[in-house]
């Protein structure tokens, strides 16, 4: 039996496994790629969350502190936002390991100044573990 190859048969139409591959692994780098991305999105905004809270809380705290009648004791020991110390209400409250303390860089101990310095630091633990810092600072007068 001979057989005759007929012009235009020579190949199967289709693609070959090599072919095959090539293509799958480009569509598999393409799909790391935009997971990848997703999984960069999801973190810049649990990022963005926890620092809206932070400031939230910072606000929260300042505002307190405004309202207080007697500016010139916030400083003091058994104050609320006694000076270098952590505020009880702020810790844990909404973030890992949060913690606020209050400062007062012109205030050296005795008299408490006219214009005090009031500079809230918030600290806290991220969803990835990394240490965090937000600062609020204003003045308050008698």
């Amino acid at each position: 039996m001979q057989f005759v190859d007929r012009p235009g048969r020579g190949e199967r139409p289709g693609f070959s496994l090599l072919e095959l591959m090539f293509a799958l692994s480009i569509l598999a780098v393409a799909i790391g790629a935009a997971f990848s991305g997703q999984v960069g999105s999801s973190k810049l905004l649990e990022t963005s969350a926890e620092t809206r809270i932070a400031l939230q809380d910072l606000r929260t705290a300042m505002e307190d502190i405004m309202a207080s009648p007697t500016p010139e004791d916030l400083p003091l020991v058994g104050s609320p936002y006694q000076a270098g110390q952590p505020v009880q209400a702020y810790e844990g409250l909404h973030l890992r390991d949060q913690r606020l303390v209050a400062t007062y860089p012109n205030y050296t101990g005795g008299t408490v100044p006219d214009s005090l310095q009031v500079r809230l630091t918030m600290t806290w633990l991220d969803a990835n573990g990394n240490a965090r810092l937000q600062d609020l600072v204003t003045v308050v007068t008698r």
